[in-house]
């Protein structure tokens, strides 16, 4: 059916007022209808930049200098080795929230899904080695802090447990195989250089607690942690966390390192140490820089001594020094993270070593930079 608009039939003028408005509605529609489609460009285009900005391990993609900077590891192979060492058993993984373990139901995987498992290792290890906060994480990989705390805890107890694997206390034939000339030549019988470090930590509210981890070398509350290396530079033993006003001795003698020595072993470690009865029960020696007593000075013999150990524990500072870039380490450690320290600590420790080796063993000691 149809009708003039100004015509005097059936519907008259009722039908021209009608379709006038009908018009009237378009027109004004029209603006409102670009204006929309105009809005929902910018909102794709903007997805589409916010998923250009979204970090992910495409950012160090064959980069070996990123790789380095962002993880700690010398090459993006290195990172691929170490995903591909991992990503079995992560696939399989309990995630974690605080102390609380929630296992991997539909919900957990649904949640985790929106961050690939090798994405997940790269904000981890880029949180150990550039020391990012998790806010800033999250916001980087797109993902709430609440997602990247339960990651970081889930991750940090798969590394721990599978690079524990992999660097065990080495046997006297390897350390002998790898022995640098220098060691070899003067101290053969080397089985492990030791050291401790201490990392701040905030101050506990108990007076107690205050009280043993305050530290009479660093004058702050710390955690204090014994590392050994071999004669090569590898890191070959580190301990739990222990408090700051813990003795060098106390630490060695309970943190398990003296059952793994054997007969014959020698240990070579700084003034500090006072272990040598402890290492003679077991029918170790121990090298130390000599004390001066009641002499006014040193003879040539212990001059020649304390510069010739001197040079050759300065490898075990060296990687002391590596294990501290990752920065995650630096400043003054909260107390809400202290129940991981141990395991972040060790796991730090424990990736220098797929790093490059810190000693030429052809090469002089003293002369590696």
């Amino acid at each position: 059916m149809t009708a003039e608009c100004n015509g005097s039939g059936e519907f008259g003028d009722d039908v021209h007022v009608v379709q006038t408005s009908d018009t009237g509605v378009q027109c004004d529609l029209d603006p409102l209808i670009e204006e929309n489609n105009k809005l929902r460009e910018e909102i794709n285009s903007l997805r589409e930049e916010l998923k250009r900005n979204k970090w992910s391990v495409d950012r160090i993609k064959d980069d070996d200098a990123s790789t380095r900077f962002y993880t700690g590891l010398p090459s993006f192979a290195v990172f691929l080795w170490l995903y591909n060492f991992l990503a079995s058993k992560a696939s399989r993984m309990t995630f974690w929230r605080g102390d609380v373990n929630t296992s991997t139901t539909d919900k957990m995987r649904t949640a985790t899904s929106t961050l690939p498992l090798i994405d997940q290792l790269f904000a981890v290890l880029v949180r150990l080695k550039v020391g990012l906060f998790v806010q800033d994480i999250s916001d980087r990989f797109q993902i709430s802090p609440a997602s990247f705390s339960m990651y970081f805890t889930t991750w940090i107890s798969l590394l721990h447990a599978e690079l524990k694997l992999i660097n065990p206390f080495p046997s006297l034939d390897i350390i002998q195989r790898t022995m640098p000339d220098s060691f070899k030549a003067k101290y053969p019988s080397t089985r492990v250089i030791i050291d401790c470090t201490e990392l701040f930590i905030q101050t506990s509210s108990s007076l107690i607690n205050q009280s043993l981890t305050f530290s009479n070398y660093k004058h702050h509350n710390t955690v204090k942690f014994l590392v050994g290396i071999s004669p090569s530079g590898e890191i070959t033993f580190v301990s739990d966390a222990w408090p700051g006003r813990t003795s060098d001795r106390q630490i060695t003698e309970q943190s398990g390192l003296l059952d793994a020595l054997e007969p014959g072993d020698s240990v070579m470690a700084d003034k500090g140490f006072t272990i040598g009865d402890l290492l003679q029960k077991r029918k170790c020696h121990l090298n130390i820089p000599p004390f001066r007593g009641n002499s006014p000075q040193f003879s040539m013999d212990d001059v020649f001594k304390t510069q010739g150990i001197a040079q050759l524990r300065i490898h075990v500072e060296r990687s002391i020094g590596r294990v501290k870039n990752f920065h995650i380490l630096e400043g003054v450690i909260p107390i809400t993270k202290l129940p991981l320290i141990s395991k972040i600590f060790q796991v730090c420790c424990w990736l220098t070593n797929l790093d490059l080796p810190l000693v030429d063993g052809k090469k002089e000691l003293t002369n590696v930079s």
